[in-house]
């Protein structure tokens, strides 16, 4: 009978933990305002109380390249209570001027689904001026090196 009792709890305690369970995704972008050939890193952040994170259904960044991405996750236990995050980065390169949206990402979670923020990007037309340094002169030693052609005559040559 203490059997039965234990097993009851343990299955209780478990389909408590997995209501509980909290799933959260956010995106950020750094800028909302760039001009054309000018870049923005997009972040998106996943957090839950399961070990386990869903795969995310990224946007399309239409009128964007991708120059890089990166991806982080973490799993901590504090207090016997689980937290798991991934954070996907991209540095997105603009293509295209005009009023460009980055659409939601997605995941889909028990019961349904979750949708980050879309966000509109307003590209201004012309191209980033690159700062360049002045080309330096180049250094001319004050005696040039002694070659076979402008040695005295009556020097020696040792190899």
């Amino acid at each position: 009978m203490n059997t039965k009792v234990i097993i009851a709890a343990i299955t209780v305690v478990l389909f408590s933990a997995l209501a509980f369970a909290e799933t959260g995704l956010k995106a950020e972008v750094d800028k909302t305002r760039l001009k054309l050939g000018e870049s923005l890193t997009y972040k998106l952040i996943i957090t839950s109380t399961e070990k386990d994170l869903p795969e995310p259904r990224l946007p399309d960044f239409k009128g964007f390249s991708i120059l890089s991405q990166a991806q982080t996750s973490d799993i901590s236990l504090t207090s016997g209570k689980i937290k798991a995050q991934a954070v996907y980065v991209f540095i997105l390169l603009s293509e295209m001027a005009g009023k460009l949206q980055i659409e939601p990402a997605t995941i889909s979670v028990k019961g349904g689904s979750l949708s980050s923020q879309a966000f509109e990007i307003e590209v201004a037309p012309g191209k980033t001026k690159i700062e360049t340094r002045p080309k330096e002169a180049p250094s001319t030693p004050e005696t040039p090196p002694e070659t076979e052609d402008n040695l005295p005559e009556d020097s020696e040559i040792t190899i």
